[in-house]
């Protein structure tokens, strides 16, 4: 990868990161981040998700988890719902508000994805 290449990539993480920043609640922290991009992966392609396999399914202390988890649910980002094997057993779902938001974030990012040139103040 030669200079210009590289540039390019790096911009565009950096453009990703603020434009995420301006659509989710992600603040200082990944952990947010990584919890709404699962649950968004999830439910788009059609997988039930639990709270059990979300946590195991990111690097991070329970703990560091469990905080960002009940502050998104809190906030109306993130439900949860009732599985019908067993009521202690809940799914984690989008909440509209999330599904509109990452809408909005895709539609900023997609030229970006499309390699199209992206109009950005430095």
């Amino acid at each position: 990868m030669d200079n210009k290449q590289r540039h390019s990539v790096v911009t565009t993480l950096s453009l990703i990161r603020r434009q995420s920043a301006t659509y989710l609640p992600i603040g200082h922290s990944f952990i947010p981040y990584d919890i709404l991009v699962t649950v968004v992966e999830n439910f788009t392609s059609g997988k039930e998700l639990t709270v059990k396999a979300l946590f195991a399914s990111l690097p991070y202390s329970d703990m560091g988890l469990r905080y960002h988890f009940r502050k998104l649910v809190q906030s109306g980002w993130i439900e949860l719902q009732t599985t019908n094997d067993d009521a202690r057993v809940k799914q984690v779902k989008p909440t509209e508000k999330l599904k509109k938001h990452f809408e909005m974030l895709s539609q900023a990012v997609l030229p970006l994805l499309n390699g199209e040139s992206f109009q950005h103040d430095n």
